[in-house]
């Protein structure tokens, strides 16, 4: 059973899409609440982000995506999960060396005024052949 304040925090996902996309940082940083928790995981030699609060996250966005030009979303999607929602997302980007594809999974656990906790995993940027 899905719950309520699920279905009510489903713009949550699609509105973190959206920001990215935009590459609007302080749109990010405003879904999140104030001791929001952020974990990551990524195809690096030091895989985990750990990240405390608004400015936090949204500057670990901004690290992952600020350097594109492009940014095309290819697909997206928001889905209630119980008590979290599921997000996922593939994005098409051209940074100053080439064009990239990268896709992340997430699961937010909302909280009572915007995301409470996200946990993560990422693709790596995957380039595209020309």
């Amino acid at each position: 059973m899905v719950s309520d304040s699920v279905g009510d925090a489903m713009h949550l996902g699609e509105i973190l899409v959206e920001a990215i996309v935009a590459h609007d940082w302080d749109r990010i940083a405003a879904l999140f609440e104030v001791d929001a928790r952020f974990r990551a995981v990524v195809p690096q030699d030091t895989p985990f982000r750990d990240r405390t609060g608004p400015a936090e996250v949204a500057a670990q966005f901004r690290r992952w995506f600020g350097d594109a030009d492009v940014t095309e979303l290819v697909t997206s999607s928001v889905e209630p999960m119980e008590d979290r929602l599921r997000v996922s997302y593939r994005i098409h980007e051209h940074e100053p060396d080439g064009w990239y594809v990268v896709e992340q999974q997430a699961y937010i656990t909302p909280g009572e005024r915007g995301i409470a906790f996200l946990n993560l995993v990422c693709s790596g940027f995957r380039p595209v052949p020309d």
